[in-house]
């Protein structure tokens, strides 16, 4: 008996219709992708002569709903910072921080010592936080001042300890950059904390 049964399996050399389909969807998928993430990049660019940052519609949709900008990425510059110090006997200041990674004592990257030093400075941070005492602005007289209060005792707990000894812990806000060309300084200080690390 013959069978009725017709072979849908493609001759060589013809294109099967259902793999031209798929790739005209996925085609047309990407181009609509990239074509809206190419929109949103260009209205997050400043003004331009296609578009002002301050016109409405597109610009404020786009930037809404994909927020193309350093923001969404990282911290923002103007929250305060904690910073950490030592004084010599000859009254020079040392920074005690360990950044930037980059740096070539941190192996160019490699060291993972700064990570470690995150914590432990916001368990000092915390330790402190009866300590503060409002400061001037520059780093030299603020610490100067400090010296003059008793240092508090705070037992550092960090197994890759980073701060040991008479320390001073600060505050700091970075100079907005609209003014960076007015002050000789890049950041203030705006609290400082005299400490006596214990390390174990």
């Amino acid at each position: 008996m013959a069978s009725t049964s017709t072979d849908n399996r493609p001759r060589p050399g013809e294109s099967p219709r259902g793999s031209v389909r798929q790739l005209a969807l996925f085609s047309v998928a990407c181009l609509a992708l990239f074509g809206y993430l190419a929109t949103a990049l260009f209205y997050t660019l400043p003004t331009n002569a296609l578009s002002s940052r301050h016109s409405k519609g597109a610009r404020t949709v786009l930037n809404t709903v994909t927020p193309e900008n350093w923001a969404f990425f990282t911290r923002n510059p103007q929250n305060g910072q904690i910073g950490v110090y030592a004084s010599g006997r000859d009254g020079a200041v040392r920074n005690l921080l360990v950044t930037p990674q980059g740096d070539p004592s941190n192996l160019f990257g490699i060291s993972r010592t700064q990570r470690a030093q995150g914590p432990e400075l916001g368990y000092l941070n915390a330790a402190a936080a009866s300590r503060w005492v409002p400061c001037a602005g520059f780093l030299e007289p603020c610490i100067k001042e400090a010296t003059a209060r008793p240092a508090q005792q705070v037992t550092n707990s960090s197994p890759v300890p980073t701060v040991c000894g008479d320390a001073f812990l600060t505050q700091e806000k970075t100079v907005p950059w609209s003014f960076r060309n007015q002050v000789p300084y890049t950041r203030r200080v705006v609290q400082i904390a005299h400490l006596d690390v214990r390390c174990k």
